[in-house]
């Protein structure tokens, strides 16, 4: 509320004075017009195709503290050498803010996600109505597969267990492409490239990640920062527990591919031990002859690389 004139203040003082407060009333209005139809900054432009650089919009909403940093784990990169394979490992300390990461060029680099996409498969089927809830089944062909557990019925929980292919690829079939590539370009998954077959765009296809990504989405999955409904959140995790003891919760998911000329393994996940969590992506590259060496490597040197860093006790 305005004051009351002075009573030593004269209309002809006043008078003279309304131009000048004319022209400082224009000049507030003038500014905070500018402030309000002024453009946003440009947005950060898109990463170059190959490199791992997740969107800004899709960052964790828990976010790394402050002094979060990036620590070169050569140690680690000779723990992949004796065993003779090449591959990266990224471990990302949330408590703590730091991301240790082995072989970084290869960390950078994006791979098919082979059966890691069984985590973003169950979200959208969930979001989606195509899985309706953990007691999902579905049966059996017949036909004859190379994994003899892949060769009966399946509920939700025993598929992801298992990694049944035949499983997720009906899933995927149910969802449909539409519908898949308006979720993955939601979720942000990789390069969320669905080229090649809906039932085969993970395996043979086009879609690729690398393991800052996968880690990338692991965290907005924990933190409950991916656009699907908390229900499906906590069913994804339920199924994803490979180990549960007093001292820690290990969730996870491998991934293999493999054809005459390449072979490519995979282990994403979390370690949630007392305050801590840890995210990992360990990917496991080759050629095609070593895939059944890259196999148990996948989760020998994980967990080796996993106790290097804290993340599992030594008698884990």
């Amino acid at each position: 509320m305005l004051s009351p004139l002075p009573g030593c203040l004269s209309r002809r003082a006043l008078a003279s004075a309304r131009p000048l407060l004319s022209c400082a009333l224009l000049a507030i209005v003038t500014t905070a017009s500018a402030c309000a139809t002024a453009p946003p900054p440009p947005s950060a432009p898109p990463a170059a195709s190959g490199v791992a650089a997740p969107p800004a919009a899709s960052a964790p909403a828990a976010s790394a503290p402050a002094a979060a940093r990036t620590e070169i784990d050569e140690g680690g990169a000779a723990l992949l050498r004796a065993e003779g394979v090449d591959g990266a490992f990224v471990l990302f300390d949330a408590a703590r803010g730091v991301t240790r990461v082995v072989n970084p060029d290869r960390a950078a680099a994006r791979y098919v996600p082979a059966s890691t996409f069984k985590i973003p498969n169950t979200i959208i089927g969930l979001e989606t109505g195509v899985i309706p809830d953990e007691r999902f089944t579905l049966r059996w062909d017949g036909v004859q597969r190379r994994v003899p557990d892949w060769n009966r019925d399946h509920d939700l929980a025993s598929a992801m267990k298992h990694s049944v292919v035949w499983f997720y690829q009906e899933v995927a079939r149910r969802i449909g492409p539409e519908r898949m590539q308006a979720h993955l370009d939601a979720l942000g998954y990789g390069n969320r490239d669905i080229s090649g077959g809906i039932d085969q765009f993970w395996l043979t296809g086009g879609l690729r990640i690398s393991p800052h990504e996968q880690i990338d989405f692991l965290r907005r999955l924990h933190a409950g920062a991916l656009p699907c409904s908390a229900r499906s959140v906590d069913i994804v995790k339920r199924i994803l527990v490979l180990e549960q003891t007093p001292a820690y919760t290990l969730r996870g998911k491998t991934g293999m591919e493999m054809d005459e000329r390449s072979s490519t393994g995979w282990l994403v996940g979390y370690v949630e031990r007392g305050a801590d969590t840890y995210f990992f992506a360990t990917v496991l590259v080759g050629a095609g002859s070593d895939g059944e060496r890259i196999m148990p490597l996948r989760r020998s040197l994980t967990r080796a690389l996993l106790k290097r860093h804290g993340a599992l006790p030594e008698d884990a």
